[in-house]
């Protein structure tokens, strides 16, 4: 309830949504409405709430996924608030190679670990075993969630709070019915409580089961053993560990040996696909679906008279891939000869300036279109 907590839980939860009339009602009115949250929280006046379901397709793979969006008014804040408060608490135990929704700890940080295990520990990653839960989000137990929460936290009005916030979980649907999803996709404390839902996985894997090559991207858990009886085994014990979570394991884990060169100089064995990259005994590429999007991006880009602000950022976004692997051939070929990436970095700082400018004359932070066009040039 702290003034400067939630002064901070607005800040980032309406980070991108400046130019929002709700927002901007907000903002014009901010010290009453931090007063409103105040309010809410010491009177225990949140309460759960049902949302009207909305179906998204992810990822190249065009998942289907059931996502609910939470108010703005009062719901994000309070969301933002607590997991300010929360995240030491949570980050405390937490797995070191425990990746994903968590700042700082990306697929590019859990690539540095994968790529220096393979590098320095050859004899202990011949095989390869790769799983990942089944509908682990919407699977989420909520009553158990909240026994674990209760073993942790022991204030009162907290527990109460997060209790209804993890009761939120009830979508709407078209027809008008009604769904239960565990914990929702599209709340801002969903990531974290699904990582540290997991906590207990990852202390079993690495204490219990002595695995010394181990990291977890969200739900997708990648192990390297010497064998695959080990690894084999390794499965049955956390598929048995995981029940007690209520969650269960999909059914197309793989076990495999790892990439390998032979004694002819032939390349045996798979290569790790695992959070965007494709891990290789001696080299790490990208996965074929993200170098195919930045590729056919890039030939969009040059037959463009004008190129916007947002064409610039995905490119360069996707530029992080090939500097962190060894694909610059790929980049040489299918990309340098049709975007100038300098130019694009220089229209980037440009848009920036102009934020910047207007920030320091209103005093606030302004969200311009997208469509604000440069000279695409190669």
């Amino acid at each position: 309830m702290d003034e400067a907590n939630l002064n901070q839980a607005i800040d980032n939860a309406i980070k991108g949504k400046r130019n929002r009339f709700d927002v901007k009602k907000i903002l014009a009115n901010r010290e009453e409405h931090i007063k409103k949250l105040k309010s809410i929280l010491l009177n225990q006046e949140f309460k759960a709430r049902k949302h009207k379901a909305m179906i998204i397709k992810d990822g190249s793979s065009k998942k289907e996924r059931l996502v609910i969006q939470p108010d703005i008014k009062d719901e994000q804040f309070i969301h933002h608030a607590v997991v300010q408060v929360l995240k030491p608490i949570f980050l405390k135990g937490m797995y070191e190679f425990s990746c994903g929704s968590i700042p700082n700890r990306g697929g590019h940080y859990g690539k540095k670990y994968v790529e220096k295990f393979i590098r320095r520990h050859k004899a202990d990653i011949k095989y390869v075993l790769k799983f990942d839960i089944r509908h682990f989000y919407p699977n989420i137990d909520t009553n158990i969630l909240k026994a674990k929460l209760s073993k942790l936290i022991h204030d009162d009005k907290m527990l109460y709070l997060l209790g209804q916030i993890i009761d939120s979980n009830v979508a709407v649907m078209e027809d008008g019915s009604e769904k239960t999803i565990g914990v929702p996709i599209g709340y801002y404390t969903s990531q974290w409580f699904a990582n540290w839902f997991l906590q207990d996985i990852d202390h079993f894997i690495k204490e219990k089961l002595k695995v010394k090559g181990y990291v977890r991207y969200v739900d997708d858990f990648v192990l390297f053993g010497r064998n695959k009886k080990e690894l084999h085994k390794c499965l049955k014990e956390i598929e048995q560990e995981l029940t007690k979570l209520n969650l269960k394991l999909k059914g197309n884990y793989q076990v495999y040996r790892f990439d390998y060169i032979d004694k002819e100089g032939k390349r045996k064995g798979r290569p790790l696909d695992f959070m965007g990259f494709k891990f290789y005994r001696d080299k790490t590429t990208l996965r074929r679906t993200i170098m195919l999007k930045a590729t056919r991006k890039a030939k969009k880009m040059y037959k463009k008279k004008k190129l916007t602000w947002f064409d610039c950022c995905q490119l360069i976004s996707y530029m992080g891939y090939f500097l962190a692997t060894d694909t610059y051939g790929t980049f040489q070929k299918y990309i340098k000869p049709y975007v100038n990436i300098k130019n694009c970095k220089r229209q980037i700082s440009i848009r920036q300036n102009k934020i910047n400018i207007k920030e320091t004359k209103n005093g606030t932070k302004l969200d311009e279109s997208r469509k604000q066009t440069v000279p695409s040039g190669t």
